[in-house]
């Protein structure tokens, strides 16, 4: 997961490691703090690997080393992009760190990420208004404690979040997919 907002953010020019991490934490959740344990043997592999070349950064005197990615990176990072994403706990991180990625991807790409994210959102909407409408049901035949009447109620307010959370993104996954539409129909306008 990580090397794939690496690579992406390699994508646009060399970086050192601390303004890899910095950006990698951003990226994950805003003040979530990556260490340089987890940050460095990542780059170590990744240059092991081709991926990447470390450089002394230019007028350091302190040792300071910069990151740039090569053809096999690049390459790499492509078939990171087209790669499907595993349904797991990373998954919404992975199709984030995915559309970070996508000036360097051709719009077809862009487009097969956004429906696939737009899957995964439709089919967590639908297992959020399903146990909705069981709780909901649950508390209506019920004759339950009031205790647990008000815990059936604060677990509803929070499934109504999750609803709201991806209606919201469902309206900005079509913005996204109108946008590419739009700017390829202009290229193909343009190229006539």
């Amino acid at each position: 997961m990580y090397e794939l907002l690496i690579l992406g953010t390699l994508m646009s020019g060399d970086m050192s490691g601390y303004k890899l991490r910095k950006i990698l934490g951003i990226a994950l959740v805003p003040r979530r703090k990556i260490s340089n344990g987890v940050m460095y043997p990542l780059l170590k592999r990744l240059e092991a690997d081709g991926f990447i070349q470390q450089r002394a950064a230019p007028g350091s005197t302190r040792g300071t080393k910069v990151s740039h990615i090569t053809a096999r990176g690049r390459e790499h990072f492509q078939a990171l992009m087209a790669a499907p994403v595993t349904t797991d706990v990373r998954r919404e991180s992975v199709y984030q760190f995915k559309v970070r990625g996508f000036a360097d991807v051709q719009p077809d790409v862009q487009r097969t990420i956004l429906t696939a994210f737009g899957d995964m959102v439709q089919t967590d909407l639908d297992e959020y208004l399903r146990a909705r409408k069981h709780l909901e049901t649950f508390l209506a035949t019920e004759n339950n404690p009031e205790s647990r009447v008000a815990h059936l109620e604060w677990t509803i307010q929070t499934l109504d979040l999750n609803i709201e959370l991806s209606k919201t993104k469902q309206r900005w996954l079509r913005c996204c997919l109108q946008k590419i539409n739009s700017s390829t129909e202009k290229e193909m306008n343009n190229g006539k």
